[in-house]
Protein backbone atom coordinates (compact mmCIF):
# COMPACT_ATOMS: atom_id res chain seq x y z
CA UNK A 1 0.00 0.00 0.00
CA UNK A 2 2.98 2.19 1.21
CA UNK A 3 4.74 1.66 -2.39
CA UNK A 4 1.66 2.15 -4.25
CA UNK A 5 1.02 5.35 -2.77
CA UNK A 6 4.63 6.47 -3.51
CA UNK A 7 4.14 5.16 -7.61
CA UNK A 8 0.58 7.42 -7.72
CA UNK A 9 2.40 10.44 -5.62
CA UNK A 10 5.93 10.31 -8.31
CA UNK A 11 3.33 9.91 -11.26
CA UNK A 12 1.40 12.66 -10.47
CA UNK A 13 4.26 15.15 -10.02
CA UNK A 14 6.00 14.23 -13.24
CA UNK A 15 2.67 14.33 -15.48
CA UNK A 16 0.86 16.64 -13.42
CA UNK A 17 3.30 19.84 -15.15
CA UNK A 18 3.29 18.07 -18.87
CA UNK A 19 -0.65 18.05 -19.08
CA UNK A 20 -0.89 21.62 -17.78
CA UNK A 21 1.73 22.79 -20.31
CA UNK A 22 0.14 20.44 -22.90
CA UNK A 23 -3.48 21.60 -22.54
CA UNK A 24 -2.14 25.17 -22.09
CA UNK A 25 -0.43 24.51 -26.04
CA UNK A 26 -3.62 23.20 -26.79
CA UNK A 27 -5.82 25.95 -25.63
CA UNK A 28 -3.49 28.92 -27.18
CA UNK A 29 -3.85 26.43 -30.34
CA UNK A 30 -7.30 27.04 -30.34
CA UNK A 31 -6.82 31.30 -29.82
CA UNK A 32 -4.66 31.08 -32.87
CA UNK A 33 -7.28 29.17 -34.69
CA UNK A 34 -9.64 32.11 -33.36
CA UNK A 35 -7.52 34.67 -35.29
CA UNK A 36 -6.75 33.16 -38.17
CA UNK A 37 -3.51 31.31 -37.93
CA UNK A 38 -2.34 28.61 -38.47
CA UNK A 39 -1.36 27.06 -34.77
CA UNK A 40 1.18 23.99 -36.48
CA UNK A 41 3.04 26.77 -38.08
CA UNK A 42 3.26 29.23 -35.00
CA UNK A 43 4.60 26.52 -32.95
CA UNK A 44 7.05 25.38 -35.39
CA UNK A 45 8.61 28.60 -35.40
CA UNK A 46 8.25 29.49 -31.95
CA UNK A 47 10.26 26.18 -30.46
CA UNK A 48 12.43 26.07 -33.74
CA UNK A 49 13.50 29.84 -33.35
CA UNK A 50 14.26 29.46 -29.83
CA UNK A 51 15.50 25.89 -29.53
CA UNK A 52 17.30 25.17 -32.53
CA UNK A 53 18.81 28.24 -34.15
CA UNK A 54 22.53 29.29 -32.54
CA UNK A 55 21.10 32.79 -32.21
CA UNK A 56 18.08 32.17 -30.97
CA UNK A 57 18.89 29.55 -28.71
CA UNK A 58 21.26 31.73 -27.33
CA UNK A 59 18.87 34.36 -26.74
CA UNK A 60 16.39 31.28 -24.44
CA UNK A 61 19.69 31.20 -22.24
CA UNK A 62 19.20 34.83 -21.64
CA UNK A 63 15.74 35.00 -20.84
CA UNK A 64 16.36 31.56 -18.85
CA UNK A 65 19.25 33.17 -16.76
CA UNK A 66 16.75 35.58 -14.28
CA UNK A 67 13.99 33.46 -14.48
CA UNK A 68 15.70 30.68 -13.33
CA UNK A 69 17.47 32.40 -9.82
CA UNK A 70 13.90 34.31 -9.58
CA UNK A 71 12.37 31.04 -9.35
CA UNK A 72 15.02 29.58 -7.07
CA UNK A 73 14.31 32.25 -4.69
CA UNK A 74 10.75 31.74 -5.03
CA UNK A 75 11.15 27.87 -4.27
CA UNK A 76 13.38 28.05 -1.68
CA UNK A 77 10.73 30.16 0.40
CA UNK A 78 7.75 27.93 -0.34
CA UNK A 79 10.30 24.91 0.51
CA UNK A 80 9.70 27.12 4.60
CA UNK A 81 6.04 27.67 3.89
CA UNK A 82 6.43 31.13 2.77
CA UNK A 83 5.32 32.69 -0.49
CA UNK A 84 7.88 35.18 -2.33
CA UNK A 85 5.79 37.63 -4.14
CA UNK A 86 8.33 40.11 -4.57
CA UNK A 87 11.01 38.90 -6.76
CA UNK A 88 10.36 41.80 -9.02
CA UNK A 89 10.92 44.50 -6.89
CA UNK A 90 14.02 42.25 -5.47
CA UNK A 91 15.60 42.04 -9.03
CA UNK A 92 15.25 45.87 -9.39
CA UNK A 93 17.01 46.41 -6.08
CA UNK A 94 20.05 43.57 -6.87
CA UNK A 95 20.39 45.70 -10.41
CA UNK A 96 20.85 48.72 -8.53
CA UNK A 97 23.25 47.13 -6.07
CA UNK A 98 25.72 45.83 -9.33
CA UNK A 99 25.10 49.43 -10.94
CA UNK A 100 26.13 51.41 -7.98
CA UNK A 101 29.92 48.89 -7.78
CA UNK A 102 30.02 48.69 -11.53
CA UNK A 103 30.03 52.63 -11.59
CA UNK A 104 32.03 53.87 -8.37
CA UNK A 105 33.71 51.38 -7.71
CA UNK A 106 36.74 51.76 -10.13
CA UNK A 107 40.09 50.29 -11.07
CA UNK A 108 39.42 47.17 -10.13
CA UNK A 109 40.37 43.67 -12.07
CA UNK A 110 37.59 41.94 -13.73
CA UNK A 111 38.09 39.01 -11.66
CA UNK A 112 37.62 41.10 -8.66
CA UNK A 113 35.17 43.54 -10.05
CA UNK A 114 32.67 40.97 -11.63
CA UNK A 115 32.34 38.85 -7.89
CA UNK A 116 31.91 42.48 -5.95
CA UNK A 117 29.30 43.90 -8.13
CA UNK A 118 27.58 40.28 -8.26
CA UNK A 119 27.58 40.26 -4.20
CA UNK A 120 26.49 43.83 -4.11
CA UNK A 121 23.18 42.54 -6.22
CA UNK A 122 22.66 39.78 -3.86
CA UNK A 123 23.18 41.76 -1.08
CA UNK A 124 20.82 44.39 -1.79
CA UNK A 125 18.05 41.78 -3.09
CA UNK A 126 18.92 39.80 0.30
CA UNK A 127 18.05 43.25 2.10
CA UNK A 128 14.72 43.48 0.41
CA UNK A 129 13.49 40.01 1.16
CA UNK A 130 15.07 40.13 4.61
CA UNK A 131 11.99 43.05 5.29
CA UNK A 132 8.89 40.95 4.72
CA UNK A 133 10.69 37.94 6.44
CA UNK A 134 11.57 40.06 9.84
CA UNK A 135 7.92 41.49 9.80
CA UNK A 136 6.54 38.04 9.06
CA UNK A 137 8.73 35.93 11.56
CA UNK A 138 8.82 39.11 14.69
CA UNK A 139 5.61 40.72 14.19
CA UNK A 140 3.14 38.27 12.30
CA UNK A 141 2.61 40.43 9.33
CA UNK A 142 1.56 38.42 6.13
CA UNK A 143 4.65 37.92 3.59
CA UNK A 144 2.27 38.20 0.55
CA UNK A 145 1.50 41.94 1.59
CA UNK A 146 4.86 42.99 2.22
CA UNK A 147 6.25 41.04 -0.80
CA UNK A 148 3.58 42.72 -2.98
CA UNK A 149 4.04 46.29 -2.02
CA UNK A 150 7.84 46.17 -1.56
CA UNK A 151 7.39 45.46 -5.55
CA UNK A 152 5.67 49.18 -5.70
CA UNK A 153 8.47 51.03 -3.92
CA UNK A 154 11.45 49.04 -5.89
CA UNK A 155 10.25 50.13 -8.96
CA UNK A 156 9.48 53.42 -7.96
CA UNK A 157 12.81 53.89 -6.64
CA UNK A 158 14.89 52.98 -9.14
CA UNK A 159 12.48 55.23 -11.55
CA UNK A 160 13.16 58.08 -9.30
CA UNK A 161 17.28 57.28 -9.11
CA UNK A 162 17.39 56.66 -13.22
CA UNK A 163 15.61 60.05 -13.72
CA UNK A 164 17.65 61.88 -11.43
CA UNK A 165 20.78 60.70 -10.00
CA UNK A 166 21.76 58.23 -12.04
CA UNK A 167 20.90 59.24 -15.02
CA UNK A 168 23.59 59.72 -17.60
CA UNK A 169 24.42 62.78 -19.11
CA UNK A 170 22.08 63.65 -22.26
CA UNK A 171 20.04 59.66 -22.09
CA UNK A 172 17.25 60.46 -24.52
CA UNK A 173 15.30 58.46 -22.00
CA UNK A 174 15.94 57.14 -17.88
CA UNK A 175 18.87 55.16 -17.51
CA UNK A 176 22.27 55.31 -16.15
CA UNK A 177 26.00 55.51 -17.49
CA UNK A 178 27.49 52.42 -18.79
CA UNK A 179 28.80 50.21 -15.82
CA UNK A 180 32.79 49.80 -16.09
CA UNK A 181 33.99 46.80 -18.17
CA UNK A 182 35.74 45.14 -15.77
CA UNK A 183 32.18 44.85 -14.23
CA UNK A 184 30.65 43.23 -17.38
CA UNK A 185 29.77 39.41 -17.49
CA UNK A 186 31.51 37.80 -20.45
CA UNK A 187 29.63 36.24 -22.97
CA UNK A 188 29.45 32.35 -23.01
CA UNK A 189 28.31 32.07 -26.52
CA UNK A 190 30.08 33.93 -29.07
CA UNK A 191 28.01 35.89 -31.45
CA UNK A 192 24.63 35.93 -29.10
CA UNK A 193 23.29 37.42 -26.27
CA UNK A 194 24.23 34.62 -23.74
CA UNK A 195 26.38 35.70 -21.35
CA UNK A 196 27.74 33.92 -17.71
CA UNK A 197 24.87 34.93 -15.99
CA UNK A 198 23.29 31.21 -17.28
CA UNK A 199 26.16 29.67 -15.61
CA UNK A 200 26.06 31.32 -12.23
CA UNK A 201 22.28 30.29 -12.56
CA UNK A 202 22.62 26.97 -12.78
CA UNK A 203 25.45 26.79 -10.82
CA UNK A 204 23.10 28.50 -7.83
CA UNK A 205 20.48 25.48 -8.80
CA UNK A 206 23.60 22.89 -7.58
CA UNK A 207 24.12 24.71 -4.47
CA UNK A 208 20.62 25.13 -3.36
CA UNK A 209 19.52 21.54 -4.49
CA UNK A 210 22.59 20.34 -2.08
CA UNK A 211 21.50 22.59 0.40
CA UNK A 212 18.07 21.85 0.49
CA UNK A 213 18.51 18.04 0.20
CA UNK A 214 22.19 17.41 1.50
CA UNK A 215 21.95 19.85 4.52
CA UNK A 216 20.90 19.84 7.95
CA UNK A 217 20.03 23.56 7.10
CA UNK A 218 17.38 22.07 4.40
CA UNK A 219 15.72 19.36 6.39
CA UNK A 220 15.06 22.52 9.28
CA UNK A 221 13.40 24.61 6.06
CA UNK A 222 11.71 21.52 4.77
CA UNK A 223 10.33 20.87 8.27
CA UNK A 224 9.30 24.31 9.02
CA UNK A 225 7.63 24.40 5.54
CA UNK A 226 5.55 21.19 7.13
CA UNK A 227 4.83 21.80 10.74
CA UNK A 228 5.93 24.88 12.15
CA UNK A 229 4.72 23.97 15.64
CA UNK A 230 6.43 20.33 15.79
CA UNK A 231 9.60 22.46 13.95
CA UNK A 232 9.62 24.50 17.27
CA UNK A 233 8.48 21.66 19.66
CA UNK A 234 11.75 19.83 18.19
CA UNK A 235 14.09 22.59 18.92
CA UNK A 236 14.08 24.62 15.39
CA UNK A 237 14.11 28.68 15.10
CA UNK A 238 11.13 28.86 13.03
CA UNK A 239 11.18 32.61 13.23
CA UNK A 240 14.73 32.21 12.30
CA UNK A 241 14.03 30.05 9.53
CA UNK A 242 11.78 32.26 8.18
CA UNK A 243 13.98 35.24 8.07
CA UNK A 244 16.58 33.24 6.72
CA UNK A 245 14.81 31.55 3.72
CA UNK A 246 13.39 35.10 2.88
CA UNK A 247 16.64 36.76 2.81
CA UNK A 248 17.93 34.01 0.59
CA UNK A 249 15.20 34.17 -1.69
CA UNK A 250 15.90 38.35 -2.33
CA UNK A 251 19.25 37.60 -2.50
CA UNK A 252 18.54 35.11 -5.84
CA UNK A 253 16.39 37.57 -7.31
CA UNK A 254 18.59 40.27 -6.80
CA UNK A 255 21.22 38.32 -8.41
CA UNK A 256 19.43 38.05 -11.92
CA UNK A 257 18.74 41.80 -11.52
CA UNK A 258 22.61 42.03 -11.55
CA UNK A 259 23.01 39.48 -14.12
CA UNK A 260 20.54 41.75 -16.40
CA UNK A 261 22.73 44.92 -15.73
CA UNK A 262 25.64 43.46 -15.77
CA UNK A 263 25.36 40.44 -18.58
CA UNK A 264 23.02 41.89 -21.01
CA UNK A 265 22.23 45.80 -20.60
CA UNK A 266 25.65 47.44 -18.71
CA UNK A 267 23.40 49.91 -17.98
CA UNK A 268 20.21 50.23 -15.21
CA UNK A 269 17.01 51.03 -17.01
CA UNK A 270 13.92 52.42 -15.72
CA UNK A 271 12.46 49.02 -16.71
CA UNK A 272 14.74 46.51 -15.37
CA UNK A 273 12.45 43.51 -15.59
CA UNK A 274 9.73 42.51 -18.16
CA UNK A 275 7.84 40.57 -15.34
CA UNK A 276 10.75 38.10 -14.63
CA UNK A 277 9.61 38.24 -11.09
CA UNK A 278 6.04 36.99 -11.71
CA UNK A 279 6.97 34.84 -14.10
CA UNK A 280 9.25 32.88 -11.19
CA UNK A 281 6.01 32.83 -9.30
CA UNK A 282 4.21 30.26 -12.06
CA UNK A 283 8.00 28.63 -12.84
CA UNK A 284 8.05 27.41 -9.06
CA UNK A 285 4.59 26.08 -8.96
CA UNK A 286 4.81 24.25 -12.12
CA UNK A 287 8.15 23.08 -10.51
CA UNK A 288 6.32 21.50 -7.79
CA UNK A 289 8.93 22.11 -5.20
CA UNK A 290 11.70 20.24 -7.10
CA UNK A 291 14.83 22.60 -8.07
CA UNK A 292 15.08 20.05 -11.63
CA UNK A 293 11.59 21.03 -12.00
CA UNK A 294 12.79 24.80 -11.90
CA UNK A 295 15.22 24.89 -14.25
CA UNK A 296 13.21 22.74 -16.73
CA UNK A 297 10.19 25.17 -16.59
CA UNK A 298 12.12 28.26 -16.72
CA UNK A 299 13.82 26.84 -20.01
CA UNK A 300 10.11 26.56 -21.38
CA UNK A 301 9.34 30.08 -20.59
CA UNK A 302 12.91 31.74 -21.52
CA UNK A 303 11.62 29.27 -25.02
CA UNK A 304 8.54 31.02 -25.16
CA UNK A 305 9.78 34.44 -24.51
CA UNK A 306 12.47 34.18 -26.67
CA UNK A 307 10.34 32.67 -29.72
CA UNK A 308 7.51 35.17 -29.48
CA UNK A 309 8.91 37.59 -31.51
CA UNK A 310 9.69 35.65 -34.55
CA UNK A 311 5.99 33.58 -34.04
CA UNK A 312 4.79 36.86 -34.72
CA UNK A 313 6.45 37.98 -37.81
CA UNK A 314 6.22 34.44 -39.41
CA UNK A 315 3.08 33.37 -38.54
CA UNK A 316 1.41 36.61 -37.43
CA UNK A 317 0.06 35.82 -33.98
CA UNK A 318 0.65 38.48 -31.55
CA UNK A 319 3.14 38.27 -28.62
CA UNK A 320 0.26 38.14 -26.30
CA UNK A 321 -1.03 34.96 -26.87
CA UNK A 322 2.57 33.90 -25.64
CA UNK A 323 1.33 35.42 -22.31
CA UNK A 324 -1.89 34.06 -22.74
CA UNK A 325 -0.02 30.44 -22.96
CA UNK A 326 1.82 31.69 -19.51
CA UNK A 327 -1.21 32.04 -17.80
CA UNK A 328 -2.81 29.03 -18.87
CA UNK A 329 0.21 27.22 -18.24
CA UNK A 330 -0.48 27.88 -14.57
CA UNK A 331 -4.51 27.68 -14.71
CA UNK A 332 -4.08 24.03 -15.49
CA UNK A 333 -1.28 23.12 -12.73
CA UNK A 334 -3.81 25.18 -10.15
CA UNK A 335 -6.16 22.45 -11.71
CA UNK A 336 -4.10 19.22 -11.05
CA UNK A 337 -2.90 20.65 -7.55
CA UNK A 338 -6.89 20.83 -6.49
CA UNK A 339 -7.17 17.29 -8.87
CA UNK A 340 -4.60 15.69 -7.42
CA UNK A 341 -5.43 17.30 -3.51
CA UNK A 342 -8.64 15.46 -3.10
CA UNK A 343 -7.09 12.00 -5.12
CA UNK A 344 -5.20 11.98 -1.92
CA UNK A 345 -8.03 13.15 0.53
CA UNK A 346 -10.31 10.19 -1.23
CA UNK A 347 -6.81 7.57 -0.74
CA UNK A 348 -6.35 8.41 2.80
CA UNK A 349 -10.72 8.45 3.66
CA UNK A 350 -10.37 4.76 2.57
Amino acid sequence: MVIADRIQRISLSIFSPVIAITSALFVGAILMLIAGANPIAAYIALFQESLSTYFGFGNTLTKMAPLLLTSLGVLVALRAGQFNIGGEGQIYLGALGSTLVGLYVQGLPGIIHVPLALLAGFLFGAVWGWIPGYLKARRGVNEVITTLLLNYIAVNLVSYLVQNPLQAPDAPSPYSPLIAKSAQLPIVLPGSLAHGGILLALVAAGILWVLLVRSPVGYQITAVGFNPIASRYAGISVERTIILVMALAGGLAGLAGACEVMGLKYRLFEQVSPGYGFDAIAIAFLSRGSVLGVVLTSLFFGALRSGANVMQRSAGVPVTVVYAIQGLTVLFIAISLAVERQIKSDSSSR
